[in-house]
């Protein structure tokens, strides 16, 4: 059974009708049952309650349960990283494809993220390092992927590569992802990186668009670190952490990308182990009109 007086964070994707339905049925469930229930702030001023930021409800939730889609997810998961509470992401949105269950199994969910009959395992996330000359001037942390590219897209961007002891030479491409394990099925799967396991402590650098035939993904062991040098672009480049808070680079810059300490636990739903996912989210799955008889 589960366990009575938990404090569980809703957060959900605003300016959806649905959201605002499943968080307010959840949130009055959950009450009656002696949980302690706190909305976020941009959430509950949606739905006329109160709320807290976001970092506080991470800081103090046993349980926060995210209603989305994936991005969505990679909010609470950054919120959530080195806090002792755990992420339970549902999906209300498109793809979906990092969150453990679906709306319609939402009571559900909870009930067995609550009663650990679904399991909470750790995911370290990338974290990236700016240095400008002698001086570090920026450091984040990301669960999908760390990104240099040009904002405009349409420039190509140079960099040096230094990796497992060696030199890698001299990178022109449209860019540079460094993806977690589960970063491994969002942007570097579609410019041609290989997919992980979920479990799998690994860090996969893939070129975007590399412009010579012999620049492929390389998969990095969790203790080592992507060194880069931006030798410059005809555009304005940045980094991104999950597709988000662009910060600008500039020629000369040095990083430093890798598998950080901090980790994020995330609830993971039995039934739907990755292979599922992968057939029904992504497609992929072969033809038996194509095989041998």
């Amino acid at each position: 059974m589960t366990r009575k007086g938990r404090r569980v964070a809703i957060l959900g994707h605003t300016g959806r009708p649905e959201v605002r339905k499943a968080a307010a049925r959840l949130a009055g469930r959950l009450a009656k049952q002696g949980h302690d229930v706190r909305l976020e702030r941009t959430l509950a001023v949606e739905m006329d309650r109160k709320g807290e930021a976001i970092a506080a409800l991470a800081k103090n939730a046993d349980l926060m349960v995210s209603l989305g889609g994936d991005g969505t997810a990679l909010r609470g998961a950054r919120a959530m990283a080195g806090q002792k509470g755990a992420l339970l992401a549902i999906n209300l949105g498109g793809l979906g494809f990092l969150t453990a269950a679906e709306v319609d199994e939402l009571d559900g969910a909870v009930e067995a993220a609550l009663a650990g009959e679904w399991p909470a395992e750790p995911r370290r996330l990338v974290e990236a390092t700016v240095r400008r000359g002698r001086k570090r001037i920026h450091h984040a942390i990301a669960m999908n992927d760390a990104v240099v590219k040009t904002s405009g897209g349409l420039a190509a961007v140079h960099l040096r590569m230094r990796a497992l002891g060696t030199d890698l030479g001299h990178l022109v491409a449209d860019g540079l992802i460094a993806a977690t394990a589960a970063g491994s099925t969002a942007y570097s799967l579609s410019a041609g990186g290989p997919v992980l396991a979920p479990d799998l402590e690994a860090l996969v650098v893939t070129p975007v668009c590399p412009h010579t035939l012999g620049s492929r993904s390389l998969v990095l062991a969790a203790d080592d670190r992507l060194e880069l040098r931006l030798v410059g672009a005809f555009d304005r480049t940045v980094l991104l952490l999950d597709g988000h808070d662009a910060f600008d680079l500039e020629a000369g810059d040095e990083l430093e990308i890798g598998l950080g300490k901090t980790a994020v636990r995330l609830i993971r739903n039995p039934e739907r182990p990755l292979g599922r996912a992968l057939q029904t989210k992504l497609g992929w799955q072969g033809s038996e009109q194509r095989s041998m008889k």
